[in-house]
């Protein structure tokens, strides 16, 4: 795709995201979108089908730069702290898209973006698995109720408390999670 064509479909997705949080998916049309994403009706039908694949590519974007961060570990990271730095990552992005969620309707583990989900989780599910033999996470807890339980973090506010109450509830005594709150309130 044309590097121009990608950033016309970027700032379509971007400015569904920011219309439907404001006004809510039924009050929207593609028109609002397109005028909000400066580029014409017809620029926005090339790329998407309507008002509805617009909302899904919000989430299967999220998604798709979840499963990139799961796929990726950073190089001096543990996988515990790769663990909680894909936790943090998901708790910031809902947490701002909050207004967008709520306008869409989109519940936490629901579709559109199961098969993109379906990607990340195995990648996820190898540094839980890492982080779990080194005695970092607990044996009971499990990757996909961990990422339900961040995805419901919302509230920009009440983001790092609920983040020390997840982080202490997967992890073991092991984990340094004052260090990890320390440098994920530094990424606000």
């Amino acid at each position: 795709m044309r590097e121009d064509a990608q950033q016309n479909r970027l700032r379509l997705v971007r400015a569904t995201r920011d219309v439907v949080g404001l006004a809510g998916s039924t009050d929207v049309s593609v028109r609002d979108i397109a005028r909000a994403a400066e580029c014409s009706v017809a620029t926005l039908y090339r790329h998407f089908d309507g008002k509805q694949d617009l909302v899904d590519a919000v989430s299967i974007m999220r998604w798709s730069r979840m499963e990139e961060l799961a796929a990726t570990p950073g190089v001096a990271q543990t996988p515990v702290e790769h663990v909680l730095s894909v936790i943090d990552t998901y708790t910031r992005m809902t947490t701002r898209d909050h207004e967008f969620i709520v306008g869409a309707g989109i519940e936490v583990g629901k579709k559109p973006a199961d098969h993109i989900r379906a990607v990340f989780e195995p990648h996820f599910a190898l540094s839980w698995v890492r982080a779990q033999a080194s005695g970092h996470i607990r044996r009971t807890a499990d990757p996909r109720d961990a990422i339900d339980m961040a995805g419901v973090i919302r509230d920009p506010r009440r983001r790092i408390p609920m983040l020390a109450m997840l982080a202490g509830g997967i992890c073991t005594d092991k984990t340094d999670i004052a260090g990890f709150l320390d440098q994920a309130a530094a990424r606000r």
